[in-house]
């Protein structure tokens, strides 16, 4: 957890600002989000954020090692209720709440995956799965998720079954991803009108081996001058390889900060994402900055030919591509219905709604 890298960051701090008292349990390590470790302890705006743990593979794995620190921290807070981010730390929650006897509200990025198995019974998602050496059936993390006493889920299309994610009368509630885009931060005056873009890590449960067959594809029959790909992951070397053999027209970077990440996208021409599962903060980053995105999976979180388009396979990938160049109509109406989806997902709005949320449930 930290400005540096996660939007929920700046939710929590609008919690704060609303006189909520907070205190953050994480991991030194940036996962998924870039390299290096950050400061065991941060005062983050006001709320403190202690890293006891060295990774999230460190703090699931062994959720007991730094447990009575944990529970010295609480006993200074005296906190009304756990806030659990994501599943992976569920059972670390699970353990606190023992102690504490207070309710777990869990949010997750898309409940229906993980109650209907298609998260974690899939190739993709094993990966991820055995990178963090846990188990792999979709029951372990169901059995696991439905121990929370309110569920918070952040996907779209879980919003029709909200009744169904309900279990003995536990609340579910769906809270939009947020985005956060600093208040000084400065677009870029023009674009570059032969570029798309890519930012996120390169991993198997991304399907970022789709870049191996869809950029040839983008480069070769497409008005794409240039591509960049920002993102760690063993996927890299596929986009160091087309970088060879595309020269210039190819260009990787591991990893970037936020707002030079940010300006990339605002003076991009396009963007687009392989990504089935997550991906939701590049998808609002490219809405803020109003550069449209063109997708080939995740399409319950878009309106196809409204906010995003959707490709039906790697040929018509390239012919939504072609319209982005070609149809001024439609660039526009992508750039402005994004951003309006944008405005919905502010940090600061997402972080009133889970107020509201928070407010209910006590």
């Amino acid at each position: 957890m930290s400005k540096q890298v996660n939007d929920n960051a700046y939710m929590l701090i609008r919690l704060h600002d609303k006189g909520v008292k907070l205190a953050i349990v994480a991991a030194r390590d940036m996962g998924l989000k870039g390299e290096g470790n950050l400061p065991t302890y941060e005062n983050m705006d006001g709320i403190h954020i202690h890293r006891l743990y060295e990774n999230s593979r460190d703090m699931f794995l062994f959720p007991c090692k730094r447990l009575n620190r944990i529970l010295e921290i609480a006993k200074d807070l005296k906190p009304d209720l756990i806030f659990c981010d994501q599943e992976l730390n569920m059972r670390l929650a699970l353990l606190i709440q023992k102690s504490l006897k207070k309710p777990i509200i869990l949010m997750v990025e898309d409940a229906g995956r993980i109650f209907s198995g298609e998260s974690y019974n899939s190739r993709k998602m094993k990966s991820i799965m055995s990178f963090f050496g846990i188990p792999h059936g979709s029951k372990f993390w169901s059995w696991l998720c439905e121990k929370a006493n309110v569920l918070i889920t952040c996907s779209p299309r879980d919003q029709q079954i909200l009744g169904l994610l309900s279990k003995h009368n536990r609340p579910v509630f769906y809270l939009p991803w947020p985005s956060y885009i600093p208040s000084d931060f400065e677009c870029a005056s023009t674009r570059e009108n032969g570029r798309g873009i890519y930012i996120g890590s390169l991993y198997p449960f991304k399907n970022t081996q789709e870049f191996e067959k869809t950029l040839p594809l983008i480069l070769e029959k497409s008005k794409t001058q240039q591509f960049v790909v920002v993102g760690p992951g063993p996927h890299a070397p596929i986009i160091k390889k087309l970088e060879q053999r595309y020269g210039e027209a190819i260009r990787y970077v591991n990893h970037l900060p936020r707002t030079e990440a940010l300006r990339l996208i605002s003076n991009s021409h396009y963007a687009y994402s392989p990504v089935k599962i997550g991906g939701w903060g590049f998808i609002g980053d490219c809405w803020s900055m109003r550069t449209p995105i063109v997708m080939t999976h995740n399409d319950n979180y878009v309106i196809n030919n409204v906010n995003a388009l959707v490709a039906r396979d790697e040929n018509d990938l390239v012919v939504n591509i072609n319209r982005l160049f070609e149809d001024a109509k439609l660039y526009q109406k992508l750039q402005t219905n994004g951003y309006e989806e944008y405005e919905k997902r502010k940090a600061d709005v997402v972080g009133d709604k889970l107020f509201s949320i928070l407010t209910k449930v006590l």
